[in-house]
């Protein structure tokens, strides 16, 4: 769904070309739709981003978010401390 075109609000349910990615969702995949959907998820993810720091390595992207962000891994994300020399 284009949100820069006029039309419906919500994406066709029947159209392939909105939802025929779905078919190739995996359950984790099934998972972040819901998850980036939420509205609390998105309200702590906000929070957590504001500040944070983005480097590339090795062709993955690392967000360094400040220690006193909201705490992200009660959404069950994947986030490690790394040790600062």
């Amino acid at each position: 769904m284009d949100e820069t075109r006029p039309g419906p609000a919500w994406p066709d349910r029947q159209d392939d070309g909105d939802y025929g990615y779905v078919e190739q969702l995996t359950s984790r995949g099934w998972a972040w739709q819901f998850l980036r959907r939420n509205p609390d998820f998105q309200k702590d993810l906000a929070n957590a981003l504001r500040g944070a720091e983005r480097t590339n390595a090795r062709s993955v992207d690392i967000i360094s978010l400040r220690s006193n962000t909201v705490d992200l891994s009660r959404w069950g994300l994947l986030f490690c401390k790394l040790k600062r020399n």
